[in-house]
């Protein structure tokens, strides 16, 4: 901490991971705008901070209890923060504190394109309940932005073909990132097809439980192409996945 200016060199906190020709928030804001940095600090969050949101409620809780007079605060990387300096601090203290957005994201991959035609009416189910929603697909994103998308949202719907009687392997490399990130305060259900023998939507369970998420069971699964009924049922899931969101959305409000 700098006295004479008022400024707090943040080291690893607050910043973000971007480059560019702005130096400052406001710059920054300027030629971009407030959601976009809001955004890349949630990025930097959800896919370093994650794990750490205890520690971070105590060093906030300490920062405060300084009563230190901040004007600017530069981390490490990404932009200083010189117009709204506190903003940050109150993002990282929401987020260690559980509070996200009433959403869900749908994380799916796909094999021959039967888990990615449940998707859909899914999506539909969820937003028919009043409750936004995101479908990443997982070989079309990084996974950067997959674990954010997940971040940002209170309810996690994860999408799986069977592959040798095991999930897809894109998924699970998701959900092996997502569990050493070890995160807290979601509500989760996984869907997907098979073939021959189920096992993918088994496993992702066994994955949620482990993680210690808060599950709703069962899973959706289809046997083979998707039929008209096995649309109508993947609507009717997103549905009651959307109503156990809203309740467990209850608990951080």
């Amino acid at each position: 901490y700098v006295k004479e200016a008022k400024l707090l060199i943040s080291q690893d906190a607050f910043g973000q991971h971007m480059a560019t020709t702005a130096r400052f928030d406001d710059e920054f804001v300027e030629c971009a705008s407030h959601a976009e940095l809001e955004y890349a600090v949630e990025d930097y969050y959800a896919n370093i901070l994650m794990p750490f949101g205890r520690l971070i409620i105590s060093k906030i809780k300490q920062l405060q209890e300084m009563g230190l007079e901040i004007d600017m605060i530069a981390p490490d990387h990404g932009i200083i923060w010189r117009s709204e300096p506190m903003r940050p601090v109150e993002m990282y203290l929401n987020m260690a504190q559980g509070k996200t957005n009433l959403r869900v994201a749908i994380i799916y991959d796909t094999m021959w394109h039967s888990t990615e035609m449940l998707t859909q009416p899914i999506m539909q189910g969820v937003k028919d309940e009043g409750v936004d929603c995101q479908v990443i697909k997982l070989r079309a994103t990084p996974m950067s932005v997959a674990i954010t998308e997940f971040w940002r949202s209170r309810g996690l719907l994860v999408g799986s073909p069977t592959l040798n009687n095991e999930v897809f392997p894109s998924v699970a490399e998701f959900m092996t990132h997502l569990r050493g990130l070890r995160p807290t305060n979601r509500i989760a259900a996984a869907f997907g097809s098979y073939g021959w023998g189920g096992g993918a939507v088994r496993w992702l369970y066994e994955q949620f439980n482990a993680m210690k998420l808060e599950v709703v069971e069962p899973g959706f699964q289809v046997q083979y192409r998707p039929q008209v009924e096995d649309m109508d049922q993947a609507y009717e899931f997103g549905r009651q996945f959307a109503k156990a969101v809203k309740e467990y959305h209850k608990n951080f409000q």
